[in-house]
């Protein structure tokens, strides 16, 4: 039986308000009606043609997404309009857009949390928490907010420590498809002793200062440019860069497993995309 794309949005919205979003974010239904009737559901990080594509050959109504499609100022959906042609292509085979970014990131299924649990992290705690009160949502009472800190079981040199991670990546399960570990850098002396780590998924450069306030020895993060990785290295931190996507892409399996499991979306059919991945080709020689 189907149900309606604002029932799907509630049941999202129950563990990552719209409210935790920043200022700047656009979340929420982008494209489509929130009555429409929806059988099926294609979860991905991000809103490509290619996914817009696979949604249509799989079914569905409604793609819910990590990432906005409309973020900056879209002036025009001219079909000769490069940014337009996501949204253009979404309304002509008539499916749904939703958006859980910002706010998805500071919920109880961040990645951050999860790439935590991969590593063993012991006193686990949030990095920066959320203003807001949690304690009306699914979110276990715990807070919300960005990124986390904990410590290794044991201390290990950052050599064993970043090749321990990388091997359980690709076995643990929190991933939904076996991506490509394309794009992963280390910043940082192979012989350091690791104790306390920071994770942070996304675009976490700006924590770079927070983590070094903490103590951290290790910085787990995505898109960290040249600057901010200096800053680190003075302050004898390393960093562990990931890329995008492969320091968000577990949220997708925690959003399936949710989705999945909820009982109001018994006889819905939900997939992660197969075919959204990190743009990043290893290097060639």
């Amino acid at each position: 039986m189907a149900v309606t794309a604002h029932l799907v949005a509630q049941i999202i919205e129950r563990i990552a308000p719209k409210a935790w979003a920043e200022d700047w974010d656009n979340v929420g239904l982008l494209v489509g009606n929130s009555s429409t009737p929806i059988e099926r559901i294609l979860i991905t990080l991000d809103g490509t043609l290619e996914v817009v594509e696979e949604a249509k050959a799989y079914g569905a109504q409604l793609i819910v997404a990590h990432h906005p499609i409309i973020f900056r100022p879209l002036k025009n959906l001219r079909t000769d309009n490069v940014a337009a042609q996501v949204p253009l292509q979404l309304l002509q085979h008539q499916i749904g857009y939703y958006s859980a970014h910002t706010n998805l990131d500071q919920s109880i299924f961040s990645s951050s949390r999860a790439l935590g649990e991969v590593l063993g992290l012991k006193e686990m705690k949030i990095l920066e928490e959320s203003a807001y009160d949690p304690s009306p949502l699914l979110n276990r009472g715990e807070k919300g907010g960005y990124g986390v800190s904990g410590y290794l079981p044991k201390p290990e040199k950052l050599g064993n420590v970043w090749k321990h991670f990388l091997g359980c990546l690709k076995q643990s399960g929190v991933y939904a498809q076996p991506y490509d570990l394309a794009g992963v850098r280390l910043a940082g002396s192979l012989e350091n002793v690791v104790r306390k780590v920071v994770i942070v998924n996304g675009s976490g450069a700006r924590f770079v200062q927070k983590a070094l306030f903490k103590g951290a020895d290790l910085l787990i993060t995505g898109d960290v440019d040249h600057h901010a990785v200096l800053d680190a290295l003075e302050g004898g931190m390393a960093v562990g860069d990931l890329g995008h996507f492969l320091s968000e892409a577990p949220m997708l399996q925690a959003l399936y497993h949710y989705l999945s499991t909820d009982k109001s979306l018994q006889g819905i059919e939900i997939r992660v995309s197969s075919i959204n991945c990190s743009p990043w080709l290893r290097s060639i020689t």
